[in-house]
């Protein structure tokens, strides 16, 4: 029995605001917090084997026309002028085939609602975040385990008796 897909649909701009209401911002870049975004969840995406779709609005821009790229594992959405990220995300979430699973990360209380009446599941930002952080720290600590797995060590290359001399070199137990 093969796995059920599931798809991850993030409101870009609620995540981001509420990363930096969490860590205390008033005043911050949103082009790097949006590039900073789009790098963790490719990340997490890739280690939850999720399809992903990130989506920011563009709702009060002039002469915005939809724009979507795919960027690493995730596809990215700006949103045409007028229409709001939630929008956007409610006719997705109803668009898509039912054998998925559809999880909707938004503080948006009207939109969880409406995900929810949908059979989908709602992630509040707060927990996309801390699930974020949690798995960048499990591959980080996966990397340097299999680094120090993979490292050449000058021990390898040395004889038994060169390696038993150079270990009492190193306790200082040295003869002249």
């Amino acid at each position: 029995m093969s796995k059920i897909k599931t798809y991850l649909i993030v409101d870009g701009y609620n995540v981001i605001h509420h990363l930096a209401e969490m860590e205390g911002l008033t005043d911050f870049n949103l082009e790097e917090a949006r590039e900073d975004l789009i790098e963790q969840l490719n990340s997490y995406s890739g280690l939850m084997g999720y399809e992903t779709v990130l989506v920011f609005d563009a709702y009060s821009q002039e002469n915005a026309e939809r724009r979507e790229e795919i960027r690493g594992r995730i596809k990215v959405v700006f949103t045409e002028k007028n229409k709001t990220a939630d929008t956007y995300i409610e006719k997705l979430v109803f668009s898509l085939p039912r054998p998925y699973t559809v999880k909707v990360v938004t503080s948006d209380y009207t939109l969880q609602r409406v995900v929810l009446a949908n059979g989908g599941e709602r992630v509040p930002s707060r927990e996309l975040i801390q699930a974020m952080a949690e798995s960048a720290k499990q591959v980080r600590k996966q990397y340097r385990r299999t680094e120090s797995d993979t490292r050449n060590k000058l021990e390898d290359y040395m004889d038994d008796e060169v390696l038993a001399v150079m270990k009492e070199l190193r306790k200082g137990n040295v003869e002249d």
